[in-house]
């Protein structure tokens, strides 16, 4: 088992650290992790991230982008408000673009030769986050993100694990195994498998009192998998327990009557997203029932810290949670 921590190329991440590969080596030292999962690896330097030490990376996540994908301005227009804002988001105007980013995400992973890339399987529209009134089933989005996987991997040679990851919203949660095996059989790829999130599969219920209950409910979930949970291959260990935040948010959405008009891009959006999924560590021991049952090639502790004295702070906890064992499994 490997012991990861998320990091990005982004310059909030990486001046933490000022921009020194050698303060990044000690602090992953200091903390006995093995090496980071990388988020924007485009931006990757060898200068900054050593090769040795970026074992995954986690490709890029469009939260709305459905209708983009199918092209349906009209309905762009009515959630985006401006063609200056969707080009904004997507960073263009079809879905070439789309493919052209991964297909450059796919390229950078195999040059810095990482071990498995992360893919979420998700759409939610900006208004359906807090009303979760959703458009879309988890076929519909299976569909797509199929479509979308097979073109972006088309002639791509390389044979790096692909993970697809659960998320909350509608596509692949891990709760309908018919989902899973989907992605599996139609995902024209080869080397493919699944990555737990343990915050985002808390998120799916909506009533959880405590991260004990939530160990329970992990575990369940993941038993009606059958033997696809050997396929799990990698577990991102944070937590979540935001379920009461989240139906406020719906009942406060159905008592308004008023026209939906924030801006997919704002900070009021992002806060908002950030409350229900927050990344904070797991601090109940019986998660090490999950890692045990799970028995994953890659723990990664996917936490966001203010500071890098808080980021220490929740590894610890994180740490003290896992037990000692954790440290002793590293290959």
């Amino acid at each position: 088992m490997l012991k990861l921590m998320n990091l990005s190329t982004y310059n909030y991440d990486l001046e933490r650290f000022n921009f020194q590969s050698d303060q990044i080596t000690k602090f992953l030292e200091k903390h006995n992790m093995d090496g980071v999962e990388l988020l924007n690896p485009i931006m990757w330097e060898e200068s900054i991230l050593p090769k040795g030490i970026v074992k995954g990376v986690h490709l890029k996540y469009y939260p709305t982008w459905l209708d983009f994908w199918k092209s349906d301005k009209n309905e762009l227009l009515r959630q985006f408000k401006t063609e200056d804002i969707i080009e904004q988001y997507y960073s263009g105007n079809s879905r070439k673009v789309m493919i052209q980013h991964y297909r450059k995400e796919i390229e950078a992973a195999a040059k810095i030769g990482v071990k498995y890339m992360v893919f979420h399987v998700a759409h939610v529209e900006v208004e359906h986050a807090y009303d979760y009134n959703f458009t879309y089933s988890d076929n519909d989005i299976a569909d797509a993100a199929i479509d979308l996987i097979n073109q972006a991997f088309e002639g791509v040679d390389t044979d790096i694990e692909l993970l697809f990851e659960n998320m909350w919203w509608p596509g692949f949660t891990m709760l309908d195994k018919k989902v899973a095996l989907r992605l599996l059989n139609e995902v024209e790829y080869k080397n493919k498998g699944f990555i737990l999130d343990i915050s985002h599969l808390m998120n799916t219920n909506l009533y959880l009192k405590d991260e004990k209950e939530a160990v329970q409910y992990i575990i369940n979930t993941v038993k009606k998998l059958g033997d696809l949970k050997n396929l799990i291959k990698g577990i991102h260990l944070n937590s979540s327990l935001s379920g009461e935040y989240v139906r406020s948010q719906i009942r406060k959405k159905e008592k308004e009557n008023k026209e939906f008009d924030l801006n997919p891009l704002s900070e009021e959006v992002f806060m908002h997203v950030f409350k229900i999924d927050c990344h904070k560590p797991f601090k109940d021991k019986n998660i090490q029932q999950v890692i045990d049952f799970i028995n994953p090639k890659y723990l990664i502790y996917e936490l966001v810290a203010d500071s890098i004295e808080q980021l220490e702070e929740y590894i610890e906890i994180q740490d003290s949670a896992c037990g000692k064992d954790v440290d002793f499994l590293h290959i």
